[in-house]
């Protein structure tokens, strides 16, 4: 089947968008290497650099292999770009929210106080339409690869006897060889929650936990436990264990509920700018006379979007979770 014009322009923003990427993660490190060496940075800078040029570069990399997937039309690809569709979606909205509901204070020692406050009005709006168009495009994306006509062609393209194969992903229950593309995803990113949370106790970070932030040994405490439960839920969902399944539906009810609370408890703003104090202190970063004011309900289209998501996966995904014997015996 001919692939179509949609399909062949987003292998081309997907090309275009790691070319980018690699361009950025290749200047980031250029002034990390000569700036860390020679420079009194803060305290933790330098695992911040190496992990930021390792992001841009393994964007770079699911770019150019999605790329690939939707020239050759694998089936694979187009589900790829509708996880990236999804990820881009929950970044963009909240971020166009951001710059347009965002308190940016004007520098206390700019001359023309009426030019500085313009210029800031038209850099929010132009940085809040650029957000809007990606979240538009997500949209977009979301939408037709989701049609029957698109999703056609990859039905036609698709080959039995290719080494990459994702139908497996489809078939149900632990022992039909597959596991859901959404369960793998989630595991994954559980698994890499568990990894990146003893970064806290490296850089010394409050953790926020029903609305406070703790530090020194409560913090340890919770952020090892917080790792210890994710990297057991991750190998519940990717072994299909049914108990991994169950208690990661209790873990991202919980997610919610602490986001939530975290937000609307009162005294949070001014909770939220203690921390901020806090790690500007322990990074030895000067504390800036004027810092933009983020309301806290934001966060909450950053944090309930991502939760809901992996939320309604776990429960639409029972079945992958039951053996034949189980489905028999009903």
């Amino acid at each position: 089947m001919k692939r179509s014009a949609g399909i062949t322009i987003t292998a081309v923003l997907a090309f275009t968008g790691s070319a980018l990427a690699v361009f950025a993660a290749a200047l980031m490190a250029l002034t990390f290497t000569v700036a860390i060496p020679n420079g009194k940075l803060p305290h933790g800078f330098g695992y911040i650099a190496i992990f930021s040029v390792l992001v841009m570069v393994l964007m770079a990399a699911w770019g150019i292999v999605s790329g690939v997937g939707l020239l050759k039309l694998r089936e694979w690809s187009r589900i790829s770009v509708l996880v990236f569709s999804a990820l881009l979606l929950m970044a963009a909205f909240p971020g166009c929210l951001m710059c347009l509901f965002a308190k940016f204070p004007v520098p206390a020692n700019s001359p023309d106080v009426e030019l500085a406050q313009r210029t800031i009005w038209i850099t929010r709006m132009f940085v809040a339409a650029m957000y809007a168009f990606l979240a538009a495009l997500a949209v977009w994306w979301l939408y037709y690869f989701n049609l029957g006509s698109v999703k056609g062609q990859f039905a036609a393209r698709h080959d039995a006897s290719s080494g990459l194969d994702l139908e497996s992903s489809t078939r149900i229950g632990p022992y039909s060889g597959g596991r859901p593309l959404s369960i793998t995803i989630i595991a994954g990113l559980l698994m890499l929650g568990a990894l990146s949370l003893p970064l806290f106790l490296v850089f010394h970070f409050p953790m926020m936990f029903l609305g406070f932030f703790f530090t020194g040994s409560a913090a340890a405490l919770i952020i090892l436990t917080y790792a210890m439960v994710q990297a057991a839920l991750a190998y519940g969902l990717w072994e299909l264990k049914p108990w991994g399944r169950n208690l990661s539906i209790y873990y991202f009810n919980f997610a919610i509920f602490n986001a939530v609370i975290s937000a609307i408890l009162p005294g949070a703003e001014a909770r939220y700018e203690q921390m901020i104090a806090a790690i500007q202190s322990t990074m030895n970063l000067p504390a800036a006379p004027a810092q933009p004011h983020f309301p806290l309900w934001i966060a909450l289209f950053f944090s309930l979007p991502f939760i809901g998501i992996q939320l309604w996966f776990l429960i639409a995904s029972k079945p992958a979770f039951e053996s034949p014997n189980s489905s028999v015996a009903r």
